[in-house]
């Protein structure tokens, strides 16, 4: 299909209008203004799923009414839409179709950011280093075996209430586990009388029960009855529950097996040091004032030292890390907590701005330009005008 073709399209005219893109920026503005209140009551999170992840929810519990990702989408088609139907690809529309491109970059770069960025958090206290991170309320079933050098080979399932009935299929000589039940919130209790006779669990908890989910997920613990299977003969019950310190230890064949349902983990390509941690109080107060982590980022060879505040976090690969919280324990012993951001596409948006500006600084010299030509052109014509008029008065 040509062009030119495309620029009558019917489909396209009708998804380019000028009223969508009001429509559409006046529901933002409405989500905006109802996602910012919900926050108080029902927590960012709550808020965040109903108005700004979602296609539709239902305002005031019966009325249907689009979310944030389906407005998104209507107005990147209605941007797209113009860019095809109403701009020409000549020079001197070069600046508009710039911002346009621009603004689609924008939201290439949302819709990246949203489907494939990873948050986790990070626990340091001072002088101890790691390279994984945990995730904030998505939990993993996580299986090793002891060996040589303390060093684990660990194999982990991201788990959710769609796991019940699934064998994980976990080492190759034969070690699986099927997951029978599973809460993603859940209470344990420790009693004499055990929930089932023979069941595995060394923290001594006896009975699970399900409740309610809370509004922040992070506060949500899960627990489940899981079957460690070895071969078709031996058959262990195991109840594991993700409040718990330590893993429970299966032994079959003389051989042991540690099984922990924890929150997911993220191997970073490198290590993270916490050297220092700094914290000022307001007068007379034990409240923060502003607090601050020195840290060592540490990858093969390369060893630098990096200062993360509030308002300065570290930029390092594809991950960001934000001062998040801190933590004092009863001897005294300072933690740190950073958030930890890995985002495929954390240049994109400083790519859309570029773009943006660039078409915003080639459009306003464009049209300074042809003001500037278009007088000339004037003033010439005017004074080739009072020359002929001279030269007939005569």
């Amino acid at each position: 299909m040509k062009y030119s073709s495309l620029r009558q399209n019917k489909i396209f005219l009708v998804l380019s209008s000028l009223k969508i893109t009001v429509g559409c920026l006046l529901l933002l503005f409405i989500l905006t203004f109802w996602g910012t209140i919900a926050q108080v009551e029902n927590g960012l999170f709550v808020a965040q799923q109903r108005y700004f992840h979602s296609f539709f929810f239902l305002a005031s519990g019966r009325f249907p009414f689009p979310g944030a990702q389906l407005v998104l989408w209507v107005l990147f088609v209605n941007l797209l839409s113009a860019a095809i139907t109403r701009y020409r690809f000549e020079w001197n529309n070069l600046g508009i179709l710039l911002i346009h491109f621009g603004l689609l970059t924008y939201f290439i770069s949302a819709f990246v950011t949203f489907h494939c960025v990873q948050e986790s958090q990070l626990t340091l206290m001072e002088g101890a280093g790691s390279n994984v991170s945990t995730a904030y309320h998505d939990w993993e079933l996580a299986v090793w075996q002891k060996t040589e050098g303390n060093k684990n080979g660990v194999i982990a399932y991201d788990i959710s209430r769609e796991s019940v009935g699934k064998i994980f299929l976990l080492t190759g000589d034969g070690f699986n586990i099927k997951v029978e039940e599973y809460y993603p919130n859940a209470v344990a209790y420790l009693s004499d009388v055990k929930q089932r006779p023979n069941t595995i669990n060394d923290s001594g908890i006896t009975t699970l029960k399900s409740t309610p989910g809370k509004r922040d997920p992070e506060k949500n613990i899960p627990g489940g009855i899981f079957e460690a299977q070895f071969g078709q003969s031996q058959v262990r019950k195991l109840l594991l529950y993700g409040g718990e310190d330590y893993p429970a230890k299966v032994v079959i064949q003389d051989r042991e097996y540690f099984v922990q349902l924890r929150k997911k983990r993220f191997v970073m390509p490198f290590l993270l040091t916490l050297k220092d941690f700094k914290m000022e109080v307001h007068p007379n107060t034990q409240v923060a004032k502003s607090y601050e982590s020195l840290v060592q980022v540490k990858n093969g060879d390369m060893e630098r030292d990096v200062l993360i505040s509030m308002n300065h976090p570290l930029r390092y690969k594809n991950f960001t890390f934000y001062q998040a919280s801190y933590a004092i324990d009863a001897l005294g012993r300072e933690m740190s907590t950073l958030a930890v951001v890995k985002n495929f596409g954390r240049v994109l948006p400083y790519v859309a701005s570029l773009i943006t500006f660039l078409g915003l600084v080639t459009h306003f010299l464009g049209m300074g330009f042809s003001k500037k030509m278009g007088s000339t052109v004037r003033c010439s014509e005017l004074r080739r005008s009072g020359k002929s008029v001279k030269q007939g008065s005569k």
